[in-house]
């Protein structure tokens, strides 16, 4: 069956889907092959998505096209004594629509939104992109930093479909989304800080089927650009210190961020962890031990030792550093210094500062005394 494919406006456009579901439930009541079939339906489907068609009224016109198409097709080939054959040949094909479906809602205009996302992340103008989308920019986001669990590109794939069609689905086109394999970045329009998307990260864990963090900074749309690195500082102090599953603001992590800040208050937190340098695996086991929401027999399970190996580490990390792991008052001073030592680390990774001959970074040690007084 020969068909046009080129993209029609109102019910020209219904005429060519419904012909295009019509041939591929012949393809597949014959046995024929079904990639042209499928090719026509997606193109045809593609061009009624262009002309203005929301994407759940589309939707709802499809299984229409469908159900009709297999009813004329039930018809002509007196199929109605044999219902499996149909059922299946329907099945079939209503697996064919939703992919298309789900093709067109999430890959349709990613592309163009992507983009209006990446100019108002680089603090361009995003009219030109705007126009284009038929999206209206708002005053203000929510500027979300997005992690998802690790994993090769094949594997995040689906996740990041499961992600935008989520996002679709739930916040239509006015959620910007800029995402990667490990996560993204995503704009939430928000009038002002207190419309927090609480529900954001759950509604996006539950889609995805993995736990999500994220990490939100509120800012109107000439500031996402300083926002953006904001957030992701938040998602990673949140990430090391155990605040997974959850979205995270400044609110949750206001103590943590501000001892990133330069200053010599910083430096002399991180030098309490150089008598660490030696030791990577006491560091490993403090970093475990500060996150909080893990048990000792777990952490054991994650360092592959004994529950009484982790003992004499974390006695040992006391004795090298004069601060006490076990009390509270330790905890909260060591993780101080374990944030400061992060920011430092990260620091001057981006300036690539060569490694000192003596291995150890180039800050100064801070004599015990001051140190060990907790």
């Amino acid at each position: 069956m020969s068909m046009p494919t080129k993209a029609v406006s109102g019910g020209g456009a219904e005429l060519v889907v419904s012909n295009a579901c019509r041939e591929l439930i012949d393809c597949l009541r014959c046995g024929h092959g079904t990639s042209a079939a499928i090719r026509r339906l997606e193109i045809a489907a593609t061009g009624w998505a262009a002309t203005g068609i929301p994407v759940r009224t589309l939707n709802a016109q499809l299984r229409v096209c469908l159900v009709d198409a297999a009813r004329a097709v039930m018809r002509s080939a007196a199929l109605a004594d044999d219902p499996d054959a149909m059922l299946e040949v329907v099945i079939s094909a209503t697996a064919v629509v939703a992919e298309i479906y789900h093709r067109i809602r999430c890959d349709g205009r990613s592309g163009l939104i992507q983009s209006l996302a990446a100019a108002l992340l680089a603090g361009e103008s995003p009219l030109r992109l705007s126009r284009e989308c038929g999206i209206a920019v708002a005053e203000s986001y929510w500027v979300v930093a997005l992690s998802v669990p690790p994993g090769g590109a094949p594997a995040a794939e689906p996740v990041l479909r499961r992600i935008r069609v989520e996002l679709t689905e739930r916040y239509g086109d006015q959620v910007l989304p800029r995402l990667s394999a490990t996560g993204g970045t995503i704009l939430v329009p928000a009038a002002d800080a207190q419309d927090v998307p609480v529900t954001l990260v759950s509604e996006l864990s539950a889609a995805a089927q993995v736990p999500v963090t994220a990490a939100a900074v509120w800012a109107r749309q000439a500031e996402i650009p300083t926002a953006a690195p904001q957030a992701h500082e938040l998602l990673e102090l949140a990430l090391v210190f155990g605040r997974t599953g959850q979205l995270n603001t400044f609110a949750d992590l206001a103590l943590e961020y501000q001892l990133t800040r330069p200053g010599s208050s910083r430096e002399v937190l991180a030098a309490l962890l150089d008598p660490l340098d030696d030791h990577p695996y006491l560091e490993e086991t403090l970093r475990l031990h500060l996150r909080g929401d893990l048990s000792r027999r777990r952490i054991s399970q994650m360092l592959s030792i004994h529950t009484n190996t982790l003992d004499y580490r974390l006695k040992r990390v006391g004795r090298l550093t004069g601060v006490d792991p076990l009390s509270p008052d330790g905890q909260w001073y060591l993780r101080a210094a374990l944030v400061a030592r992060i920011s430092m680390s990260k620091q001057l990774a981006s300036q690539q500062l060569p490694t000192p001959v003596n291995g150890h970074s180039g800050r100064a040690r801070t004599p015990r005394s001051v140190v060990s007084r907790r």
